[in-house]
C-alpha cells in the first residue's frame, strides 16, 4: 500500500525551519505534516502531497533559506509506503489523558460486587466515587485559560486574527511579535501547538 509523497527539509535552528516551511507552503500545494525538533538544534520540516508538488515545495523551501546558511539536508520520498507513513505521524498527546478520564474501572468493579451482595446500597455509593475521581484532572486543565484552544482541530477552525490574538496572549517564545503579525494560519497553529506541548512537558 502506498500513500502520498514525503518531503523533508532539515535545518539548524527554528528560524530557518519556519522560513523554509512558509516558502514551501506558498510555492506548492503541499501540507506541513509536522515540525520535528531534535537535540542539537536540528529541526526537520515534513511536507506531504503529490510527487510534483512536494518536489516544488522542497525546492522553494531550500532556496528561501540560502541566506541563513542553515540547511543540513533535504530529501523527497515519492509515494511513501504505508508503514513509513506511521513513522512520521505527528504526536498526539492530548487524546490520551481525555480517554483515560472517561473510563472508570472502579465503578464497574463496584457494580459487579454490588450485584452479588445488595443492589440498593451500592447504587447509592457508586455515584459518589466518580465525583471524586474527576477532581484530579480538573486541576491540571485549570493551568491554562479556558478560552485558549488547545487542540489542532479547534485551532484550524479559528480565524487567523483569533490565532494571532491567542499567540500574543501565550507570549510564544519561538515567534517574535512581528512573525506572529505576519504569520499565516499553518505557521501560527503549529507554533501554538509546539508552545502548548512545551508547557505540558515543563
Amino acid at each position: 500500500m502506498t500513500v502520498e509523497s514525503l518531503g523533508m527539509i532539515e535545518v539548524k535552528g527554528f528560524l530557518g525551519a519556519v522560513v523554509a516551511a512558509d516558502a514551501a507552503l506558498k510555492a506548492a500545494d503541499v501540507e506541513m505534516r509536522d515540525l520535528r525538533i531534535t537535540r542539537g538544534g536540528l529541526v526537520t520540516v515534513l511536507l506531504t502531497g503529490d510527487v510534483a508538488a512536494v518536489n516544488a515545495g522542497v525546492d522553494a523551501g531550500v532556496a528561501s533559506i540560502e541566506q541563513f546558511d542553515c540547511l543540513i539536508s533535504e530529501h523527497v520520498i515519492a509515494r511513501m509506503d504505508g508503514q513509513t507513513n506511521t513513522m512520521v505521524q505527528p504526536p498526539s498527546p492530548e487524546p490520551t489523558p481525555n480517554e483515560s478520564d472517561e473510563p472508570q474501572a472502579p465503578e464497574d468493579n463496584d457494580a459487579a460486587t454490588s450485584d452479588d451482595v445488595v443492589t440498593p446500597k451500592p447504587s447509592v455509593e457508586t455515584p459518589a466515587k466518580p465525583v471524586e475521581q474527576p477532581a484530579a484532572p480538573a486541576e491540571t486543565t485549570a493551568k491554562l485559560p479556558s478560552d485558549w484552544a488547545t487542540d489542532r482541530t479547534t485551532l484550524e477552525k479559528m480565524r487567523v486574527v483569533d490565532l494571532r490574538k491567542q499567540a500574543y496572549r501565550m507570549n510564544i517564545q519561538t515567534l517574535t511579535k512581528k512573525q506572529i503579525k505576519m504569520g499565516n494560519k499553518r505557521t501560527l497553529v503549529q507554533a501554538i501547538l509546539d508552545d502548548l506541548q512545551r508547557r505540558n512537558n515543563s
